[in-house]
């Protein structure tokens, strides 16, 4: 009698229940991933925060910002030889006077460049598993982009998700 009232209803014994219609909202993703994925976020914000207000902090420093200069065409390099023949650990030079040596503004750079790509992945795997709009996804990416702007985007971001998680618990993915 069961199997002949769920073949009416046109329901399969064993599907699962029909997908919500209306104004329920869908994730894709269910709640422990997109916790992960808010983590990961999380975690790669912090690190691209740091290195720009290090790169910004930086770039005051040295003077190449405005023109000023404190050390006059003097910069942190580590590694390397000098013209003289000595070894260099790390120290400041003047940029001709060095031998396959790394500057630390380029490292810091470029350690940057590859936080702020992985932080990208992963504000991207976030705004995809809940589904935002493109206004979220634009506050996301402009977090790496303006220093001490990821910190602030970070906390906005995890009371985005904490209110739409709260909000919509039957939103999540059922595998």
């Amino acid at each position: 009698m069961t199997e002949q009232n769920s073949t009416e209803t046109g329901a399969a014994i064993g599907t699962p229940p029909p997908r919500p219609r209306g104004k329920s909202r869908r994730f894709y993703g269910t709640s422990a991933q997109i916790r992960s994925a808010l983590g990961f976020y999380r975690v790669m914000a912090f690190i691209t925060g740091a290195f720009l207000l290090i790169m910004v902090a930086k770039i005051l420093i040295s003077g190449s910002l405005f023109g000023w200069t404190f050390w006059d065409g003097y910069e942190l390099y580590v590694g390397g030889t000098t013209v003289e023949g000595e070894s260099n650990a790390i120290g400041f030079y003047p940029a001709d006077s060095l031998q396959d040596a790394r500057s630390t503004s380029t490292m810091i750079a470029q350690a940057h460049g590859v936080a702020y790509i992985v932080y990208l992945v992963a504000g991207f795997r976030l705004w995809y598993m809940i589904r935002w709009g493109a206004a979220r996804m634009a506050l996301i990416i402009s977090g790496g982009l303006v220093p001490f702007f990821s910190f602030f985007v970070e906390r906005k971001v995890v009371g985005f998700v904490r209110r739409d998680l709260e909000a919509n618990p039957e939103a999540a993915s059922r595998y």
